[in-house]
């Protein structure tokens, strides 16, 4: 942001530079005082800001293949399926 700030020098339209320095500056001023309340809290709860290390969605012990029925269903939901789309629209499944 701050760099933002810094390229509002280009800004020709004066009404627009001071609009969008009063929007960074503000931006920053929150920043900084969400950043001084967590560190008040400290132990009292934990970090909004977690780094995940695990995959969202373990991966599937056998290969994942399309499954549609004969008559044009989603195998999962049962669902019509159109013939241009390789997944179903309603559930999700391929």
């Amino acid at each position: 942001m701050q760099i933002q700030l810094a390229e509002t020098e280009n800004i020709e339209d004066l009404d627009e530079r001071d609009r969008r320095r009063l929007q960074l500056e503000i931006s920053i001023s929150e920043v900084i005082r969400y950043r001084e309340f967590l560190e008040k809290l400290d132990d009292r709860i934990s970090s909004p800001f977690v780094e995940v290390t695990n995959e969202i969605l373990p991966k599937p012990d056998k290969e994942v293949t399309a499954t549609v029925k004969v008559s044009g269903e989603c195998a999962s939901c049962g669902e019509s399926l159109s013939p241009d789309i390789d997944f179903c629209p309603f559930c999700g499944n391929f």
